[in-house]
């Protein structure tokens, strides 16, 4: 298989899918791997590198695209890339498909496209080992940025994080107990925070209780939680998400009035829409605005802030199924229930049945056209 990898667009991502290691174990496994030149820049990978691990370097993205069948991106691709996408293509990436727009699912289909989306590769019942990963770096990045945002040079009131003797350490609401969550309660816990963190989902809070221990107080994400613990926090940390959906508005405007002077909130789910009604995207040169007297970061791509760290966990967990597809498409399908899950459009057809609500295109079920091996047998 000839796969692709182009610089990314998306402002402020400076991730690259595919590293320099990975390249390689596609290479030594019979494959071809076209890279645009300069696409691990923004991670600290240079062409010398990819040449060194048997990548050919294409000075161009159309260059790219001509010479590859599969494209592995990061996100995906924006109106500029139209021609990137063509007939046949095998699409892989944060695809975000519920929230494409209707042009992008016309081309999909149009092009005979088929999609991954690597948000939604699952093993078992609820293991996603592509996002997760990710999702924690960005847990972790948020606490960074909370801990430097508290502080007089970050724009705060002068607190730190942890507190110190005789002084109490900040409170750090999280809501979301997924893995960003978590992440982001360990990491604030680690620092000494005190750390809250609400979910709806009772699983998820015995979890994290046998994760972070008895540092986090867990509460279910009732209305009355909510009220209650937004306005004693100095952080609040928003990690709330739906698979392949834009993200509830679980916080609302009064939510947000609840807080207190000097506060912070970070959207960790602003990447698909946000989860507060006064979120909107910001960038790392102006990470911060003012809404309802609080101040917001609404980052989209946190873990691109340590782009180096998060491409390596990206290209590490991405590859096996890489080198799973390479050996053909519909061979991966039937024997990966994970690929099964993230495949949106086979050849140009809707398989995808959470994507009905959100694609106006006739639905065809994947088991029709790509039977399990198991029950081909």
């Amino acid at each position: 298989m000839r796969f692709g990898v182009v610089r990314e667009l998306t402002p402020q991502e400076r991730r690259v899918p595919v590293t320099p290691d990975g390249a390689r174990a596609l290479v030594s496994a019979g494959h071809e791997v076209h890279i645009e030149s300069g696409a691990g820049a923004g991670s600290g990978f240079t062409d010398t590198e990819y040449v060194a691990s048997g990548a050919q370097i294409q000075y161009r993205a159309q260059e790219v695209a001509a010479a590859s069948d599969t494209l592995v991106k990061v996100h995906a691709p924006t109106g500029t890339e139209e021609e990137l996408v063509r007939s046949g293509t095998t699409l892989i990436g944060f695809l975000h498909l519920a929230s494409a727009s209707a042009a992008w699912h016309r081309r999909y289909g149009d092009q005979r496209v088929t999609t991954f989306s690597l948000e939604l590769v699952r093993e078992g019942a609820d293991e996603y080992p592509i996002i997760e990963p990710l999702s924690a770096l960005g847990g972790r990045v948020a606490i960074a940025l909370a801990a430097y945002h508290l502080t007089i040079p970050g724009g705060g009131p002068g607190v730190l994080l942890g507190g110190c003797s005789g002084v109490p350490p900040a409170m750090v609401l999280v809501i979301g107990g997924g893995m960003a969550g978590q992440a982001a309660a360990m990491e604030a816990a680690a620092l000494g925070a005190q750390v809250v963190v609400l979910d709806r989902d009772p699983r998820r809070l015995a979890r994290l209780e046998r994760t972070v221990g008895r540092v986090a107080v867990t509460a279910t994400a009732s209305e009355y939680h909510l009220a209650r613990y937004v306005e004693q926090a100095d952080v609040v940390i928003g990690a709330v998400g739906v698979r392949g959906e834009p993200a509830p508005k679980v916080l609302r405007r009064q939510h947000i009035r609840l807080m207190r002077e000097g506060s912070l909130f970070i959207d960790m789910a602003i990447d698909e829409g946000g989860c507060a009604e006064t979120s909107r995207p910001t960038t790392p040169e102006e990470p911060v605005y003012e809404a309802e007297g609080v101040r917001h970061i609404c980052i989209p791509n946190l873990p691109s802030e340590v782009a180096k760290t998060a491409s390596k966990v990206l290209g590490a967990s991405l590859l096996p199924y890489l080198l799973l597809l390479a050996e053909g498409v519909r061979p991966a399908l039937a024997h990966s229930d994970a690929l099964r899950h993230a495949c949106g459009f086979l050849g140009g057809q809707l398989v995808s049945r959470s994507l009905r609500r959100f694609v106006a295109a006739p639905f065809v079920e994947l088991a029709s056209l790509v039977p399990r091996a198991e029950d081909a047998e």
